[in-house]
């Protein structure tokens, strides 16, 4: 897996340069009434400081541009076991050719990063409290499961699903997981989490459970996507003319829906890109699917099974390049058992006349399979994952996709040509000394547009990751919120209704009765050590922080998003004590009643440090306790 970046800009102030406050900008600070805050322990409550303008003659501002290069490398012996312990030395790669000088090297090993990280304990805490507290060593590679029901026929689809609880039940400990699954729309049904109670229960959602989408039912599956019927060639003269135009026609008709199903794969991919954005480190996408109808990455040359399909380069460019620069490898798993050729199958209906009806069925049978179980090797080799097909063991290809993906190495250069014009450029890995197998992205784009918008938002998507539904808790501040409604949900109002026109889940919303907005209060808990503090004006000190809020519905779209738009401030009498207790600050929000997920983050805006929590909504009541009657 490759991803290249570009260099900072590095400013130095000048001494005696006078200190100002800093609003970021990019998301949502509409809000719904007017949210209140509140500080106790220790901490006093004031308003922030007038801003005070910069003079750009008062600093330096050093600009430096560096592109690297980042490619992840899996090594494997004949047994597709991982191999350990190798070092830089032991590495040499080229770019088009041409040696490159490797700046950069790691290795990752969940076996090393357990002894120096273990997980740490979840607190006991109390109803609708939640906590940013992971129970899974951090520096193992996240995991996403894509469950393409688009491209799988439904025969296929129980055995599917039976071997992915299985694998979810029995799956390595401290792995991380995803789910998504592609039907006619892509759903999350399950954020990065590590329990096996909400990934097994995610799989038995409906949208997991085996259907016919849209798409694949009027297509009519991709066996019959080339090929004539076996009867049509003996078929007399005007009957064979017929046959011949109407098999013309449902060749049309499929090639429309295979077209649609590309698309939607394709921009399925996009979307995960997306989602995976900003979050740190390798990533593994296990697709698992049935069929894999088209070639989706640019960088070898290959046949295209599905001739006359349109031209998805921009497309394909785009899906390629944020995987890229999101370390972003794919595993594609075919999920049809063992396949075996229909013609062979007492249960195929298809009737063949005469011996050359057979061979061509059978012919076309083994030309599509071999097209995309070489769809399936490029996709694996140009993201530097792995390809499983021809296998009933699927729970065992997604561990060892998983095993794969956390025993890797971690390489960086920097392109010795300097000339980034958009062009495809290959890259070389290779061991000085030893037999292995080695799994890298062998190629990427010279293009500088996807990386400079990346460095551009970087601080916004920082914020936007840790509001991102699904997306790891933002870990860097230690965070408990408590949450809890105020009264009942109350009508919309006009303002209220208008504000939420603006966000993806009531776009094409026509009718607003019935919307109710509700009130909760929550309670954040920070540790005071863990808050950077900073002189006042007064002499003594201060701490700064901002809240950002995400909600979301069922499906995962955003129904509305808060930002605070002034940093609160609070001043500190004695800086040593406060380190000792907790910042706990007091938020109230107004937020759509039938919103499913309620995703907070605060800010340490001096330290530039967030928390993050995600909470499921409606929130859980305490029942009352039932107590036995005693006779007298």
């Amino acid at each position: 897996m490759a991803a290249y970046a570009k260099g900072r800009d590095c400013h130095k102030a000048l001494r005696g340069a006078p200190r100002f406050l800093v609003q970021l900008a990019g998301l949502m600070v509409l809000t719904l009434g007017n949210p209140s805050f509140a500080a106790t322990s220790g901490a006093a409550a004031q308003e922030p400081a007038a801003e005070q303008t910069k003079d750009p003659a008062s600093q330096t501002t050093i600009r430096t541009t560096v592109r690297q290069v980042l490619v992840d490398v899996v090594v494997t012996d004949r047994k597709n076991h991982p191999i350990t312990g190798l070092q830089r030395d032991d590495f040499y790669v080229l770019e088009d050719g041409h040696p490159q000088n490797i700046l950069f090297f790691e290795a990752h090993s969940p076996h090393a990063d357990s002894e120096t990280a273990k997980p740490a304990a979840l607190p006991d805490l109390p109803l609708n409290t939640f906590a940013n507290v992971s129970t899974s060593n951090s520096r193992l590679p996240l995991n996403v499961l894509l469950y393409d029901l688009l491209n799988t026929p439904l025969t296929d689809q129980p055995f599917a699903h039976q071997e992915i609880v299985k694998f979810l039940q029995n799956r390595p400990p401290g792995n991380r997981f995803a789910i998504f699954v592609l039907g006619d729309t892509l759903h999350l049904l399950q954020g990065f989490t590590d329990d096996e109670r909400l990934l097994v229960a995610a799989m038995n959602r409906k949208e997991a459970n085996p259907h016919s989408t849209l798409l694949y039912q009027a297509a009519g599956g991709l066996s019959d996507a080339s090929g004539l019927s076996g009867g049509a060639a003996s078929a007399r003269d005007g009957a064979q003319e017929m046959m011949g135009r109407m098999q013309n026609m449902e060749a049309a008709t499929r090639r429309f829906f295979v077209t649609r199903r590309v698309e939607k794969t394709i921009g399925a991919f996009a979307e995960i890109a997306k989602f995976l954005s900003g979050l740190p480190g390798r990533k593994n996408l296990i697709w698992l699917s049935g069929s894999f109808p088209s070639n989706f990455f640019p960088g070898t040359d290959s046949w295209d099974p599905f001739g006359g399909l349109a031209s998805y380069n921009a497309d394909l460019h785009q899906a390629a390049d944020l995987l890229t620069v999101g370390q972003v490898a794919v595993y594609p798993v075919d999920i049809q058992w063992l396949t075996t050729d229909p013609v062979y199958d007492t249960s195929n209906p298809e009737t063949y006349r005469t011996p050359q009806d057979f061979l061509r069925a059978h012919l076309n049978f083994m030309l599509e399979i071999g097209a995309e179980q070489a769809t399936m090797d490029q996709v694996a080799d140009d993201t530097g994952g792995h390809a499983f097909y021809n296998t009933n063991g699927l729970s065992d290809a997604i561990a060892t996709s998983t095993e794969d993906g956390s025993n890797y190495y971690t390489l960086a250069y920097s392109p010795s040509d300097t000339k980034f014009d958009g062009r495809l450029r290959k890259i070389s890995v290779q061991l000085y000394h030893g037999s292995y197998h080695l799994a890298y992205r062998h190629s990427y784009l010279a293009d500088d547009s996807v990386v400079e918008q990346n460095a551009a938002n970087a601080a916004i998507m920082r914020l936007q990751v840790a509001l991102r539904r699904g997306a790891p808790l933002a870990p860097e501040l230690p965070l408990q919120a408590r949450i809890t409604p105020q009264g009942k949900a109350q009508a919309a109002t006009k303002e209220e209704i208008a504000q939420l026109a603006q966000f993806p889940a009531y776009a094409s919303r026509k009718k607003w009765d019935g919307l109710k907005i509700q009130r909760y209060s929550i309670e954040y808990e920070v540790p005071g050590s863990q808050v950077a503090l900073e002189s006042a004006e007064d002499g003594g000190m201060r701490a700064r922080f901002e809240i950002l809020m995400g909600v979301y519905d069922q499906e995962s779209q955003t129904m509305f998003g808060y930002r605070s738009p002034l940093e609160k401030v609070y001043s500190v009498k004695n800086a040593e004590q406060t380190r000792k207790e907790s910042f706990r600050l007091r938020h109230t929000i107004q937020i759509p009643a039938e919103a499913a997920w309620l995703r907070v983050a605060v800010r340490d805006a001096i330290g530039d440090r967030l928390g993050s929590v995600e909470i499921p909504l409606p929130l859980k009541v305490k029942l009352p306790v039932k107590t036995s009657a005693t006779a007298r």
